[in-house]
């Protein structure tokens, strides 16, 4: 049976009332120590063009750890990791188009901690992070009955996160190996079309409809967040009401994600599936549209979290999770190929002329979803076959049988020549006498 590994981030609320203030001011310290690093390996990454992390550690290590002594030296092994995965992204969005910005600025207080600079008892929700002198610091966890499952998983690195508001957490990775069934050619499936009001899963036997209405909620909060950018002038209460908003918005879709999964996942128990088909999105949100609006609307509809969900929530319940090439699924005719064109009937409607089929675009889609695994797997599994569709039958020579061996073909030439007669050429005389007579 396929094993396969997944990982899942469990978010703890450091309880600060049980720390003194040199324990806060030592982690403070940290956190300014740990920026300026990154943005030294940044400023070096853009002026030498280094996107690799061993080359920026090469470079930059023993300077830095002799201006920082006392500072454990697996901080600045996780501040090279995070310096180049930072100034990856900012190459891949300047060739985008989507940063006006000479070199990228770390701002942020996060501080990546590797399994040597921190600590974790799941028994006791106590985390000991490293700081200055080969010290370290007990910090206790709040948790919850959430945080209870994590307890059998091995335990992953971890992200330290100072807030605006003070506050401090602490994300810590957790891996868990998950086994999953075999997969038959006759498996059933569920196909899942992500749309930005609806999500509509199935197969050849039932279609459903999960209503989600994330477009809608977006653009309210984007409106209201544009509204207070405007008329507040306060910075720190502007930024307060921001994030307030930011944050509520997120939970009611993270809610409607939870409730949408939940209602695929039962589903697919019921109907017996072992495969959940999902399209290949990540690059949907890089296509510029030529639409201002069009554009902000995808780049606020979070479909890759969504999909990130159902397939961690899909393997842990023993499903696999597949990705297929969504390309005009919702405008091929799923029963005979045609091309398919918008119906007079309603806004959302799509016709086949050529079969008469009418349906919904999404049901459309989902059919196609069906359609184009089973293909693929056929596709795999089928021998190589040649531009005609024949089967390639391999006679033991590089030779086409229909053609004769060139010792064959040269003498056969040679007897077709022999049989022709060549006429010895015309003297120029007589080609003037004989146009004289004509």
């Amino acid at each position: 049976m396929p094993v396969e590994e997944i990982k899942l981030t469990a978010r703890f609320k450091v309880d600060l009332t049980d720390v003194d203030e040199a324990t806060i001011s030592e982690i403070h310290r940290l956190f300014k120590e740990y920026r300026r690093i990154v943005n030294e390996l940044i400023e070096y990454a853009h002026s030498h063009g280094a996107t690799s992390p061993r080359r920026l550690w090469y470079a930059k290590y023993r300077e830095l750890r002799q201006r920082y002594p006392t500072l454990p030296s697996h901080y600045i092994h996780t501040a090279c990791q995070l310096t180049a995965g930072i100034y990856k992204s900012f190459i891949e969005m300047k060739k985008l188009g989507m940063c006006e910005k000479e070199r990228p600025i770390f701002k942020g207080r996060t501080i990546w901690l590797d399994r040597q600079l921190f600590r974790l008892d799941v028994e006791g929700w106590r985390a000991s992070i490293a700081v200055h002198g080969g010290r370290w610091v007990a910090l206790r966890l709040l948790h919850g009955r959430y945080h209870e499952k994590f307890k059998n998983m091995r335990l992953g690195e971890a992200r330290l996160v100072l807030k605006d508001d003070g506050n401090l957490y602490l994300n810590v990775a957790f891996h868990q190996a998950v086994m999953l069934p075999e997969i038959s050619a006759d498996a059933k499936v569920i196909a899942v079309d992500v749309n930005e009001n609806a999500i509509v899963y199935g197969n050849d036997d039932f279609i459903e409809r999960f209503e989600t209405n994330e477009g809608i909620i977006r653009t309210r909060y984007f409106l209201k967040r544009r509204r207070i950018q405007s008329r507040i002038r306060g910075k720190w209460l502007r930024a307060r009401l921001l994030e307030k908003y930011r944050s509520r918005e997120w939970r009611r879709i993270k809610e409607i994600y939870h409730k949408a999964v939940k209602r695929i996942i039962d589903k697919a128990k019921e109907a017996d599936v072992k495969i959940i088909i999902m399209e290949d999105l990540k690059h949907l949100n890089r296509k510029n549209t030529g639409s201002k609006e069009l554009n902000g609307r995808l780049h606020r509809w979070s479909y890759s979290r969504f999909q990130k969900i159902l397939e961690y929530q899909a393997k842990l319940c023993g499903l696999h999770v597949k990705y297929v090439n969504p390309r005009g699924t919702s405008k091929t005719c799923p029963i005979c190929g045609d091309e398919l064109e918008e119906s007079s009937n309603g806004r959302r409607l799509m016709k086949c002329w050529k079969c008469g089929l009418e349906e919904d675009k999404d049901v459309i889609a989902v059919k196609n979803l069906v359609k184009r695994y089973y293909e693929e797997c056929m596709d795999a599994k089928l021998p190589k076959t040649s531009f005609n569709g024949r089967r390639q039958i391999d006679v033991g020579s590089p030779r086409s049988p229909r053609k004769p061996p060139n010792e064959k073909r040269e003498e056969g030439q040679k007897a077709q020549n022999a049989k022709l007669t060549f006429l010895p050429p015309l003297s120029p005389q007589y080609l003037k006498s004989f146009l004289r007579a004509c």
